[in-house]
C-alpha cells in the first residue's frame, strides 16, 4: 500500500517520473502489475495527457508483458464522454501532443491478438477524422506501414 501510495505521487513528477521508468525497465514483474494498476485506476487517459506520466505510461507499454500491454489497449477502447458525444479514449488519445506517442508506442509493441486487431480497427474506422489532428498524422501514418 506504502508502495502504490510513493509510485502515484512519482508518476506525474518532473524527477520521480525517471524513477518509475526505471522500475518498469528493471524492476519486478509485480511491481509493473502495480503500476498498471494505478494508471488504470487513476484513467488511462488524463495521465497520457500528462508530461512525464504519459512517459511511464510509454515505459510500461515497452517493458510490461502481453498481459500488461493487452490490459492497457483495452483501455484504450473504452468509450467515454468527453464533450457532446461518446468517443473511444484512444480517438482523445491521438489528438493529443503526449497521448499520442503512448498511442504509437502502442501500435508498435502490442502483441498480434484480439486486442491489437481492435486497436488497429479503431483507428483505421476513423482515419479520415485522424487526419484533420496535428498529432494524429503520425499514426495515420503508421496504419499504411502496418
Amino acid at each position: 500500500f506504502i508502495y502504490n501510495l510513493c509510485h502515484k505521487a512519482l508518476l506525474d513528477d518532473q524527477y520521480g517520473n525517471y524513477v518509475i521508468q526505471h522500475v518498469l525497465q528493471y524492476g519486478r514483474e509485480s511491481d509493473r502489475d502495480s503500476l498498471l494498476s494505478i494508471i488504470v485506476a487513476n484513467d488511462l487517459l488524463k495521465l497520457s495527457r500528462q508530461k512525464f506520466a504519459s512517459n511511464v505510461v510509454e515505459k510500461l507499454l515497452k517493458y510490461g508483458n502481453s498481459n500488461q500491454r493487452n490490459t492497457i489497449v483495452r483501455e484504450m477502447l473504452k468509450v467515454v464522454n468527453e464533450g457532446e458525444t461518446g468517443s473511444s479514449v484512444l480517438l482523445l488519445m491521438v489528438r493529443d501532443a503526449y497521448a499520442n506517442y503512448v498511442v504509437q508506442t502502442a501500435i508498435d509493441v502490442v502483441p498480434e491478438g484480439n486486442e491489437k486487431r481492435l486497436l488497429l480497427e479503431e483507428l483505421k474506422a476513423n482515419e479520415v477524422q485522424l487526419r484533420n489532428y496535428t498529432f494524429a498524422k503520425h499514426i495515420v501514418a503508421k496504419l499504411g506501414v502496418k
